[in-house]
């Protein structure tokens, strides 16, 4: 009996814009390096310097008291390659509130879209300890691959132990900078992150983080909990009582803030998203920076 998969809500792309400029030849929607003769305009400069009459400004010559020809000079718009990194560790198959990978999937079918629409290339990279080929799309530019996407995860099952196949990725990349979006829950320890970021160096790494406040927030105050380790699947009884919750509490809260720190100290505070994926949210966090 195969396996129901969930079915692919409404789908809407999200605006995202760059803080750098592509050196990619391939004509797209963003600002590129480098001058040609189209896309934005840039300047001008004398005809003796760049010899193309197609582009003559006859009225900034006919302005110049010197009588110089001028020519106009664009910032060609290029594309890029979008690629979501998907962390697939025990960790991310909690479902509280919400399952988690069905945030994810819904999260990278719209990347995908947003990609498509906008003339990007999209990747997908799923990772545990290693490399996940199951859960892997090269880069394409191609109509309904936010479908693939949506399936592709939404039948994933995250089991690994560890996160190291997120630092090898970095030989599955483009060579070219591409914008990746790094998605996990960041439960692992820090000092892996930063490894991950370190081998990442080339890319421009847009941090999401998933929560679930089934996590923290309804921790009775008092109580037997079994507490699971979702990374080895080890169990363990707790009493619960309001000192101890409190205290769990805070240090979630200190991870947070250790995990802005980090992230905003590379350039990019994460993306929050809690219980839900919300596209306005998303663009608000991509555009607003």
């Amino acid at each position: 009996m195969s396996e129901r998969v969930a079915a692919l809500p409404p789908l809407f792309p999200v605006p995202y814009r760059l803080a750098w400029r592509p050196g990619s030849m391939r004509p797209g929607a963003h600002h590129g390096s480098g001058e040609g003769g189209s896309g934005a305009f840039r300047r001008h400069v004398p005809l003796l310097q760049h010899p193309d009459p197609r582009r003559i400004d006859f009225r900034r010559t006919f302005q110049d008291p010197m009588g110089e020809v001028h020519v106009r000079r664009f910032a060609p718009r290029s594309a890029i390659t979008l690629i979501a990194l998907v962390d697939l560790s025990g960790s991310m198959g909690f479902e509280g509130h919400v399952r988690r990978m069905a945030v994810v999937a819904e999260l990278c079918a719209t990347l995908a879209l947003s990609a498509h629409k906008t003339g990007d290339r999209f990747g997908l990279i799923g990772c545990d300890s290693s490399v996940r080929k199951d859960v892997f799309i090269a880069p394409a530019h191609r109509r309904g691959l936010e479908v693939e996407v949506f399936d592709l995860l939404a039948r994933a099952r995250p089991g690994g132990a560890s996160v190291r196949g997120l630092a090898e990725t970095a030989g599955w990349l483009p060579a070219r900078r591409s914008l990746v979006f790094l998605i996990s829950d960041f439960l692992f320890p820090v000092v892996e992150l930063e490894g991950i970021l370190d081998a990442l160096w080339r890319h421009d790494i847009v941090p999401v983080l998933l929560r679930d406040s089934g996590e923290g927030e309804d921790v009775p105050a008092w109580g037997l909990v079994e507490l699971r380790d979702l990374e080895t699947g080890r169990r363990r009884l707790t009493v619960m009582r309001p000192a101890l919750r409190d205290r769990w509490r805070r240090a979630r809260q200190e991870r947070f803030g250790q995990l802005d720190r980090l992230f905003g100290a590379r350039g990019r505070l994460p993306v929050h998203l809690v219980d839900r994926f919300d596209p306005d949210e998303l663009a608000e966090s991509l555009i607003g920076e």
